[in-house]
């Protein structure tokens, strides 16, 4: 994931001369592949090697107030890079970079643009503290363009906005293939991610089986019971348990959970599982 960020930052930030190496996390590393099936959504702060503090966020559908709010990230971070007794000089670089999915600017301001704080008149920068970074990626004009022919930026804004979405799934293989070191490794990392979330979803689904078969059975063994007062303790508890196992087994069967797995938690036999 490291890697990963590292080489985003350096694309973004066009640090080809004098690279980023090392960066720190200031938050749990969240990325999302599936917000409402369509693209990613990131939320990573991290600072620089050389000291710098990144904001980068993703942010899809409503950008009322969007530019006021990365301002205000931005100067949230300097504040807090000073700590209580520094002087002012110890302030550190903050920057903040959006993938924006919408209209923000108009058709005339280029896909990727840089805000900073300069004179009105001259346009000499005051500062290099505050940095505001917007990738607007329904500006990636893609559609009927090969991955070769757009630029690495380009190919990580179509990959950002094409990721997701089912439809765009050839365009994302190739986007894979074509593209630089930041999308191979960036689809690593989702791929990751949404194997994690697959195994946790299976672990989920086992222990609400487990908990589901505990209840199962203490029934099973109220029934067994009941009828053991009519045909005998032993073979009436005997009997519920075996039926309320077998109808536990035939409901997870319908379920889609695999055989074995109900097999070692009924204590019936496969065969007997596949004939139900």
């Amino acid at each position: 994931m490291k890697a990963a960020l590292i080489a985003l930052l350096n694309l973004v930030l066009d640090y080809k001369d004098d690279p980023i190496v090392d960066i720190t996390h200031k938050n749990p590393f969240s990325i999302d592949d599936n917000y409402e099936g369509k693209t990613i959504v990131m939320d990573i702060r991290a600072k620089t090697d050389r000291g710098e503090h990144i904001d980068i966020e993703m942010q899809i559908g409503n950008l009322t107030y969007y530019v006021d709010r990365t301002m205000y990230y931005g100067c949230r971070q300097i504040s807090e890079s000073l700590a209580e007794g520094d002087d002012y000089g110890k302030i550190e670089k903050s920057i903040v970079i959006s993938f924006v999915k919408g209209k923000l600017f108009p058709p005339e301001v280029p896909m990727h643009s840089t805000y900073v704080m300069l004179e009105t008149g001259m346009h000499r920068a005051l500062t290099d503290k505050l940095e505001l970074h917007y990738i607007e990626l329904d500006k990636i004009q893609y559609d009927d363009r090969n991955p070769e022919e757009l630029s690495s930026l380009e190919q990580l804004g179509a990959y950002l906005k094409c990721s997701g979405d089912p439809d765009a799934g050839d365009y994302v293989e190739e986007l894979v293939t074509a593209g630089d070191e930041v999308i191979e490794m960036t689809d690593k990392v989702l791929k990751k991610i949404s194997e994690e979330e697959r195994m946790r979803e299976l672990r989920l689904t086992r222990e609400k089986m487990e908990m589901l078969m505990t209840m199962e059975k203490r029934s099973g063994y109220e029934e067994g019971k009941d009828e053991g007062f009519n045909e005998g303790l032993s073979q009436g508890l005997s009997q519920g348990i075996a039926r309320r196992n077998r109808e536990i087994a035939a409901n997870f069967k319908a379920s889609g959970i695999p055989i074995d797995i109900i097999a070692a938690n009924t204590g019936l036999s496969e065969e007997e599982i596949a004939k139900l």
